[in-house]
């Protein structure tokens, strides 16, 4: 131990080593995550993160897989350490929670969190979050727009420990097997958080021996300031301002009318404050954004526009005031259902993205497809003919900005999530993939245009408890163009029944037959700019290409 000594207590070189080694220590505990999962919504779409916190409870490292969860496990910790007392916590613990009122995202999203100990003191903490394929619950993978109370949104697990002293705790595993779907899975899972919480163990061990206790987290504390400095000299740089702006839901997943999420922001110094004041009231549904989904999304928004370059820390949070009414959707009472928060997630990001563009269009892209198009599917594996719950989403269309066209067929803001890979999709569910393309004319014409949507067609082969949903089939939600630019294409979801009838759908559960297929297509992202002032070689290559029609070429970009 270097403590007596300590030369490197405040050595800046030192600090950034150990921030570096933090940085490695969680991308290789996401890396163990990923390659010993078993679902594919943690193994092939990379639905989950890992971080590393200080004693008190301060994130110090996270990688930044998935911006959703960027604040998630930050805004979970302090409910952990109130309701498990420090004297409570031995080393080889290991706790498990979900509740989105207990500082959670929605109910799939597990959290593991395991204490670092030097000399029988706490010094750290290893922590995880995954998205599992379904907790159990009224529908399918769990999630469900028209959920009427968390009640219906499978297990809820308050911080307890699900390993005491290094030994497993049998009857929380029992109560997940007894409890979900696809038990395998889940408890596949969770093993695999397990290992990487344990991995994360090991390697701050490692570094707390190396360093010695005061050092590292003199070390830590650093890193956080200085990610809070940078993120207020970054704010700084810009002009002061005040802006607000409105989105909206098609609808609350009932069948009502759209939903608005109104929002200010104000830049003072260096300090921003976004306010919700306004935003609907929470939904009879299960479309609301629970508290801190909602915070991630101002997170993520934030740095989207001020704080490129900076780290994942507690330090970078210090500069943002958040106001979220109670009672609205985005910060609902309980019993409110949220399982389906990242539509209302997803829009809430757009939403303060055009506000702050309003402040600042040169840093700001044109709007997103954020109606997140996806499915879950309840059916049996083709050979084992096991229960098993199928995931997919999909991405569309990123708006255009000053330095270029947006980027086509990925999953936006919030998400980050992969595409369920064909062979996977069809080697482990009764679904084949017929088509996965880019559609023309989806993109909004600019002098930097936006991202193309994707059409992606799933064939059944089995009959299957399906739930569709997606966000932006209202062409008047559609991502917005920006500084000139062109509205991107709406969304759409269509069923084609094997007997011919086709039903266009939004947000539905209902069962599949054999034969039967669903037709999805993804919006495109907002353009950027006058459409006519497009380079020319550009709007040819588009399309030779395929992206845009002739029609387009002539009629929106006057090429002749």
């Amino acid at each position: 131990m270097k403590d007596a000594v300590n030369p490197g207590l405040t050595d800046p070189i030192t600090v950034a080593v150990i921030g570096s080694a933090l940085r490695a220590t969680v991308n290789e505990m996401g890396e163990a995550l990923r390659r010993s999962s078993h679902s594919p919504i943690i193994r092939e779409m990379l639905d989950y993160s890992c971080a590393v916190f200080t004693a008190k409870g301060d994130i110090v490292s996270q990688d930044e897989f998935l911006p959703a969860l960027l604040g998630a496990m930050a805004f979970a910790m302090p409910v952990l350490l109130k309701e498990n007392p420090v004297e409570t916590i031995r080393p080889g613990d290991m706790f498990i929670g979900n509740d989105p009122y207990r500082g959670g995202t929605h109910t799939p999203d597990i959290h593991i969190f395991a204490p670092v100990f030097v000399g029988g003191k706490l010094v750290a903490w290893s922590a995880n979050l995954a998205h599992h394929a379904d907790v159990g619950g009224t529908n399918p993978g769990t999630e469900g727009f028209a959920n009427r109370s968390i009640f219906e949104e499978g297990i809820r697990f308050p911080y307890v420990k699900v390993f005491e002293e290094g030994r497993a705790v049998d009857q929380v595993f029992r109560y997940i097997e007894n409890n979900v779907r696809d038990p395998q899975s889940n408890l596949g899972d969770l093993r695999a958080q397990i290992a990487a919480a344990k991995l994360g163990v090991q390697r701050l061990d490692g570094l707390f021996a190396k360093y010695g206790v005061a050092t590292m987290q003199a070390a830590m504390e650093e890193r956080i300031d200085q990610d809070e400095r940078k993120m207020r000299a970054l704010i700084a740089q810009r002009p002061d301002g005040e802006a607000t702006a409105s989105g909206f839901l098609d609808n609350d997943g009932l069948g009502g009318d759209p939903v608005e999420i109104r929002v200010k922001v104000t830049v003072r110094g260096d300090n921003v404050t976004v306010d919700f004041t306004g935003t609907a009231p929470q939904m009879a549904g299960g479309m609301n954004c629970s508290r801190t989904a909602a915070s991630s999304a101002v997170i993520f928004a934030v740095k989207a526009a001020f704080g490129v370059g900076t780290g994942q820390t507690a330090g970078c949070v210090r500069p943002i005031t958040i106001i979220l009414p109670e009672g609205s959707m985005v910060n609902p009472r309980f019993p409110a259902a949220v399982s389906l928060r990242h539509l209302a997630a997803q829009r809430t990001a757009d939403t303060l993205i055009l506000a702050f563009s309003k402040l600042y269009p040169d840093a700001i892209s044109a709007g997103t497809f954020v109606g997140f198009s996806s499915l879950a599917v309840e059916c049996r594996h083709p050979r084992t003919r096991q229960v098993v719950i199928m995931s997919d989403d999909l991405g569309g269309g990123f708006g255009g900005n000053s330095d270029g066209d947006g980027l086509t067929a990925v999953d936006t803001y919030l998400s980050n999530v992969g595409i369920l890979p064909a062979e996977i999709c069809e080697r482990q569910y009764p679904i084949r993939i017929d088509e996965t393309v880019l559609l023309e004319d989806t993109a909004g014409a600019g002098a930097q245009r936006g991202g193309l949507g994707i059409r992606r067609i799933y064939h059944f082969l089995d009959t299957c408890d399906v739930v569709f949903y997606t966000e932006q089939t209202d062409a008047r939600f559609a991502p917005w163009g920006l500084a000139g630019g062109k509205s991107g294409k709406p969304a759409l979801l269509r069923l084609e029944r094997a007997d011919g009838t086709v039903m266009p759908i939004t947000k539905n559960r209902m069962l599949v037959g054999k034969g039967d297929r669903l037709v999805t297509c993804t919006g495109g992202g907002g353009g950027y700019g006058d459409p006519k002032q497009r380079d020319r070689e550009a709007v040819r290559e588009d399309l030779r290409e395929g992206k845009i029609s002739a029609a387009a070429a002539r009629d929106v970009y006057g090429l002749v």
